[in-house]
């Protein structure tokens, strides 16, 4: 068995956790049952070695022994195997009922124990190799000691008893110790089993087969919880695999027609000899193939840095207003190729965070696309401001609007609405913007009225230094 399996520590911790409950039950019972048994005997030893001390106190230690014997058998006669012994405060014996010849038979502990206490205490010790139960009650005079009285009953029963209920406890621990291990192993296959098909399904799955997913038990536990989860993940992972393969046939598709129509091109210029007007014509036709790959190439990089760790940037800062005024001359040439007016309402030493070349290219790609389906003759107007925490940032055309249908996809990659299939243009510079200021812990929100222009609002957090 692999020991560094769930399953094993399942088993471990559920067998070491019932060894241990049954063992402090089966120990409690045993304790239990010994103290009763013991109490009844330390009762009556109590109230012999009491009238004993009394009667050793009143007469001393001159009583004649055959007097001290005599007044033990009338003490003591109906009680066989019955022990009492009278020290001396040296711990010397005065009077005793056993035989001097006696063998294994120490009182020296006895007396050391029942010297240092002044109430009567209980102590089990063999005489003979029989198991006595003594009581032993220290006689003194005020604070002086003068003896010790020893009052002992044979306990080979009870200590029988309490040794035959031992035996019996440990067998039937182990009897049942056995079977309980068994069925902890039965128990753990049963909860592990879930947890094996959902390994053995994971074989199976393959970026091949994402569409593959695990049933659900409807168990209402943690498996069921678990099992939800990974097809949750199984569906995200689906949807990223699909997403990255129409990026990459999207790509595929934005590099062939510029590279085609390049080569084409320069095949045709090199096909004869030309003049010098013609030259200039054909590379003037080139350079244009050879800005929408640049664009496009650009943009798949900034896709990448979406894609990365770009939370790095969060760290810096700089002023929104001083960008968006850089910003305003570059859209002042790109709208005077159209008429285009750009009216601009910048509230200044507005500072947020971030990296300031991407904020000011998500920026950009709005403000150019506000210009593309801008009308000649119209205007387009960007306004900055504090709203609370948040620097709010305004886009807003005078264009030909956004339908319905195409608003909620225009910042998907590659997206083109149903009226823009003749402007030029990748598909990329919203869905870039938008990665961009999410990147930034900001948000984008869009409202649109067809023939009467779109508004973008961005919503940037201020820097709070």
């Amino acid at each position: 068995m692999n020991t560094k399996s769930i399953r094993f520590r399942i088993l471990f911790w559920y067998s070491l956790t019932l060894f241990l409950a049954t063992s402090f039950i089966f120990g409690s019972f045993y304790l239990v049952t010994r103290q009763i048994l013991f109490q009844q005997v330390d009762k009556e030893l109590s109230v012999h070695v009491t009238k004993l001390s009394e009667i050793a106190t009143r007469q001393g230690a001159s009583t004649p022994g055959a007097m001290f014997k005599q007044q033990l058998y009338n003490e003591f006669s109906n009680i066989p195997g019955m022990v009492v012994v009278l020290l001396d405060h040296n711990g010397s014996i005065l009077r005793s009922s056993l035989s001097p010849d006696t063998p294994y038979v120490s009182f020296n502990f006895l007396f050391e124990q029942a010297k240092s206490n002044s109430e009567i205490i209980f102590l089990n010790q063999n005489v003979s190799n029989v198991p006595m139960r003594f009581a032993a009650e220290p006689i003194k005079s005020g604070n002086d000691l003068l003896g010790v009285m020893l009052v002992a009953h044979p306990i080979e029963a009870i200590q029988k008893s309490l040794d035959s209920l031992l035996d019996t406890l440990v067998f039937v621990l182990a009897i049942l110790i056995f079977p309980a291990i068994l069925g902890g192993h039965l128990v753990a296959g049963r909860i592990m089993r879930p947890i094996s098909m959902i390994s053995e399904k994971m074989v199976e799955i393959s970026s091949e087969h994402l569409d593959e997913r695990v049933n659900n038990p409807r168990s209402g536990d943690e498996i069921e919880k678990l099992i939800v989860t990974f097809n949750s993940l199984l569906d995200r992972l689906r949807e990223s695999f699909q997403r990255e393969r129409q990026f990459i046939g999207d790509v595929a598709h934005e590099l062939k027609t510029p590279i085609a129509t390049l080569k084409s091109c320069i095949e045709l210029t090199l096909s004869k000899t030309r003049t010098n007007k013609e030259y200039k014509q054909s590379f003037g036709e080139t350079i244009i193939d050879v800005n929408r790959l640049s664009t496009t190439i650009k943009n798949i990089l900034d896709l990448a840095w979406l894609g990365a760790d770009s939370g790095t940037h969060l760290d810096n800062h700089f002023d929104l207003s001083a960008v968006l005024s850089d910003l305003f001359e570059i859209a002042v040439k790109l709208g005077a190729r159209k008429h285009i007016v750009i009216k601009t309402e910048i509230e200044q030493a507005i500072v947020v965070n971030g990296a300031e070349d991407k904020v000011a290219r998500a920026i950009l790609n709005v403000i150019d696309n506000a210009i593309k389906f801008t009308p000649s003759g119209k205007s387009v107007t960007i306004s900055l401001r504090k709203k609370g925490d948040e620097a709010v940032l305004q886009i807003k055309d005078t264009g030909i609007g956004i339908p319905k249908k195409d608003l909620p996809h225009i910042f998907e990659r590659f997206y083109r609405g149903s009226k823009v299939a003749k402007t030029i243009g990748s598909g990329l510079g919203l869905a870039i913007a938008k990665g961009i200021i999410v990147a930034h812990h900001g948000s984008l929100a869009v409202t649109s009225e067809v023939g009467r222009g779109t508004t973008v609002t961005i919503f940037l957090p201020l820097n709070k230094s």
